[in-house]
Order: structure tokens, then C-alpha cells, then sequence
């Protein structure tokens, strides 16, 4: 176990091993990027924990945090607590086209740890995903709130991807299934994915 458990457990954030244990797989795919990295984003500020997390795991990158506010939670948010050095916070609505605007592209990283509503992370993807740089990763977490009544209790997301994977290999009949070849015969929406990868509770979208 390296740096990232550590860092985990030192803001106590719900990524590490003893709860959703996430830092297991965000180690593999992040630790020999973790000098170069120079631009990454979670959606999804809680407390700030994660933030916490990646500032220090990060060290050369800028770091971005979304984070959706309203009338209930504005004492919340005036907290000085919240205030974290070199961390920018973006108050807005990961849904809304309006809320990007401000968001850098080539982006090494997207965390999506936002509502876990299913129709909420499908419309925060097709937003985000194009501020990730080419070789990139787009991380959904927490797939299985998906299935509790308070998120929804759907299966979308994953019909959704599934649908998404099948568009992309119709056309590879044609050209032996090289991506790049068939790349330009796909629909838009998916021929900036060049992998998928599903772990625990999590889809990886790496960008082409």
C-alpha cells in the first residue's frame, strides 16, 4: 500500500481501503502519473475531504472541485473550513452546460463523485468528457447507489454504456476492429472512448 492509502486515511476521506476502497485502483492508474499530472477535477466537494487528498497526492497539478449549492446548505458553505490553499472551487451544476464554463480542458483526470443519480452522471459525462485531454481518464464512482430507491433503483447507466460500447464495434465489422480505423464511422458520442473498464463501483472511460 503506498502514498494514497496514507493520504486517505490522513483527511479520512470514504475512498480509502476500510470503506469504499477506491485508492486500491486509483493507485494503479494514477501513481506513475502522479508528478506529471497537471490539471485534475472532482465533481463532488463534501467536505472536502478528497480534495484534501489529491492537493497533496498532486503536488505539480491544479486541482478543481465542483460542487452544486443551494439556499439550504449557504451557511455550510461560508465556512472557513472549506477553504482549502491551491484547491479552486467551482459552485455550479456539473448538468449544466453554464457550469463548464469556467472548467479548463486537457484535463489529466475527471472524478465524477457527485448526486449518483444515474440520469445526473449521464448528463455530467457528456459535458465532461471533452475537457479530458487525449489519454485521459473520466472515473464515474459509487454505481451502487444506482440501484437504492433514494438514487432511482435503475440499471440506466449501464444500459447506457453497454449501448454506447455496441456503437462502437458495429462499425469494427467493416474494419477489423481497429479502433482508429473505425473511429470515423462511429457516432460522436463514442468515438472519443477508447476504453472501458468496469471495477467495484466504478466505470473508467479512458479518452482516445
Amino acid at each position: 500500500m503506498g502514498l494514497l492509502f496514507d493520504l486517505a486515511d490522513k483527511y479520512n476521506t470514504d475512498k480509502r481501503w476500510q470503506d469504499h476502497g477506491y485508492v486500491l485502483i486509483y493507485e494503479q492508474l494514477m501513481e506513475s502519473k502522479r508528478l506529471t499530472t497537471n490539471k485534475m477535477l472532482e465533481i463532488g466537494f463534501g467536505g472536502g475531504a478528497s480534495a484534501r487528498m489529491w492537493r497533496e497526492y498532486f503536488p505539480n497539478a491544479d486541482i478543481y472541485c465542483m460542487e452544486y449549492k443551494d439556499e439550504e446548505y449557504k451557511d455550510v458553505w461560508n465556512s472557513p473550513e472549506l477553504e482549502i490553499e491551491d484547491v479552486d472551487l467551482i459552485i455550479g451544476d456539473s448538468t449544466k452546460v453554464e457550469s463548464w464554463n469556467e472548467m479548463p480542458y486537457e484535463l489529466d483526470f475527471i472524478v465524477d463523485d457527485g448526486s449518483h443519480f444515474s440520469k445526473d452522471q449521464m448528463a455530467t459525462f457528456m459535458l465532461g468528457f471533452p475537457h479530458v485531454k487525449s489519454g485521459g481518464l473520466y472515473i464515474v464512482e459509487d454505481l451502487h447507489c444506482t440501484f437504492e430507491e433514494r438514487y432511482g433503483a435503475t440499471d440506466d447507466i449501464y444500459k447506457w454504456v453497454f449501448n454506447m460500447i455496441m456503437e462502437q464495434q458495429t462499425p469494427g465489422r467493416n474494419y477489423g476492429g481497429n479502433f482508429y480505423q473505425c473511429r470515423g464511422a462511429m457516432p460522436e458520442i463514442v468515438r472519443d472512448i477508447y476504453s472501458y473498464q468496469f471495477t467495484k463501483s466504478l466505470i473508467i472511460f479512458q479518452k482516445a
